[in-house]
């Protein structure tokens, strides 16, 4: 597992493509623990390549992303699970800052606020 800080968060955001065409495919909320893990299907990675038909080689990869301490959370009733493009940035509540996770800037499916964020690409 990997820690989003803010000195990796740019490269991270870059490296998948701010989600775009991407896919939520699990959402596991442990209230008890204040940890939420998202399993996302992850449709551009890395630096496309043009194969000889001339179309992208995206590399598709899938991500689990683990937000811990969390501080406000909004799941919407009618879930979309596909992502245009997603929002991860720093935020400041209160002087404090947050990782601020949304499917989407306008209306997100899903919005998490959370003191920490890591992530782990798996195959």
């Amino acid at each position: 597992m990997t820690l989003i800080t803010k000195e990796n968060l740019n490269h991270f955001i870059d490296y998948v493509h701010n989600f775009h065409d991407s896919t939520i495919e699990d959402v596991k909320l442990d209230y008890k623990n204040s940890k939420i893990i998202l399993d996302l299907n992850v449709f551009w990675s890395g630096t496309p390549t043009i194969k000889k038909d001339g179309t992208y080689e995206t590399h598709r990869t899938k991500i689990k992303m683990y937000f811990e301490e969390i501080e406000q959370f909004r799941l919407q009733e009618t879930y979309q699970d596909y992502i245009e493009s997603a929002l991860l940035k720093i935020i400041k509540i209160k002087n404090e800052e947050f990782f601020c996770f949304a499917s989407d800037e306008q209306e997100p499916s899903i919005a998490i606020v959370s003191k920490k964020a890591f992530y782990e690409e798996y195959k």
